[in-house]
């Protein structure tokens, strides 16, 4: 499995999840996704038509296998063999996937108490 199937695979899993896609009306999912050694997080926004976003994370575990799968795929891919240290998975209703992945910095995407509304807001602008 190449990263391009790995990724294909993972936005299928969130699509088929209920919980992701229970808000009424929802348009765009945004989930963050973060693989180590210890565990992997995913947590996200579902936003619907008015642009509102609403706090969401996977069901069960099989995002979480998914999610590995992806990091594992493209940690074996890359020439120096370093994973990511986070990825952001953009979903549309329309079937639009988007996905940005960082090395560097682990704090980027980073939720607190201080940011989490403009991170709401920030979410919901960005293209998917």
């Amino acid at each position: 499995m190449n990263k391009d199937e790995a990724l294909i695979e993972l936005c299928k899993t969130f699509l088929q999840d209920a919980k992701l896609v229970s808000q009424d009306g929802w348009q765009k999912l945004v989930l963050i996704g973060e693989v180590t050694d210890a565990s992997t997080k995913i947590f996200g926004y579902s936003y619907n038509l008015a642009g509102e976003g609403q706090l969401t994370s996977p069901s069960n575990g099989k995002s979480a296998d998914k999610m590995e799968a992806l990091y594992e795929t493209m940690k074996a891919e890359n020439p120096n063999g370093r994973g990511w240290l986070k990825c952001m998975i953009r979903i549309s209703r329309a079937g639009e996937i988007g996905a940005d992945f960082e090395y560097n910095d682990p704090k980027r995407w980073e939720h607190t108490t201080d940011n989490y509304q403009e991170r709401i807001q920030e979410y919901a602008a960005m293209p998917v």
